[in-house]
């Protein structure tokens, strides 16, 4: 399905997507196609972004899985010099770079950019030339279901808040249990929406058992074991 494509006919209703989630085809995640979709459909989510690291492998085989209903957008968790960058909408993989160059291929492919977990301290952040990026990108992403502490997240909102920026949440998932656990909602369909600044975010974070989880992966994915980490 068209991520710009309205599936519903009559009066308004809401839409909620998980804008961050990861396949096999990240070597974070061990989440087969058909068990991301299970996923998303079995929390009513009506859309998921794949983005997998600096790749867009994965965004086919989840699409030729997943149901009419579901939108899968294609996506791409870009690494720049310094946190993380969702480039959303787009057809192929934006080269990694410093942020304002990211976020111009970003737009040049025609997609959308979203600071990814911007200010969480444990893992890949944004510490500097902050108001350039800002006039640049799209939205901020300030729930993410991955951030340990809360703080990181409320930085985030905050920060949104100061520079006038569309928000969006998402799980970060690594795993199927974990789609669904933050999300993004509007009453529109997404791009439109975020052209708008009309989105909301919703959901929990502080979810340490999933860095576990993907701290077990790792381990068995280095010594060839096969645990496989249940739906």
């Amino acid at each position: 399905m068209d991520v710009n494509a309205d599936p519903y006919t009559g009066g308004e209703m809401a839409y909620t997507y998980d804008l961050q989630v990861h396949t096999d085809a990240s070597p974070c995640s061990n989440a087969a196609p058909a068990d991301v979709v299970a996923a998303a459909v079995s929390r009513d989510l009506d859309g998921i972004a794949v983005t997998n690291h600096d790749t867009l492998a994965g965004v086919a085989a989840v699409r030729t899985t997943a149901p009419d209903e579901l939108t899968v957008i294609s996506g791409v968790e870009v690494s720049t010099t310094q946190g993380h960058l969702l480039a959303l909408n787009v057809e192929e993989p934006p080269p990694q770079g410093d942020p304002l160059s990211v976020i111009e291929h970003v737009h040049d492919l025609g997609g959308v950019a979203i600071l990814s977990h911007p200010f969480d301290r444990l893992r890949e952040h944004y510490a500097s030339n902050l108001d350039a990026i800002a006039a640049a990108v799209d939205a901020i992403e300030v729930r993410n279901s991955r951030c340990l502490r809360t703080r990181y997240n409320e930085r985030a909102r905050a920060f949104a808040r100061e520079h006038d920026l569309p928000v969006t949440g998402a799980s970060d998932a690594h795993f199927p249990m974990e789609i669904g656990r933050a999300y993004t909602t509007c009453e529109r369909p997404l791009l439109e929406a975020l052209q708008r600044g009309e989105t909301s975010s919703g959901g929990r974070d502080r979810y340490l058992s999933g860095h576990a989880a993907t701290k077990l992966h790792q381990l068995n994915e280095s010594l060839g074991l096969n645990f496989t980490l249940s739906r």
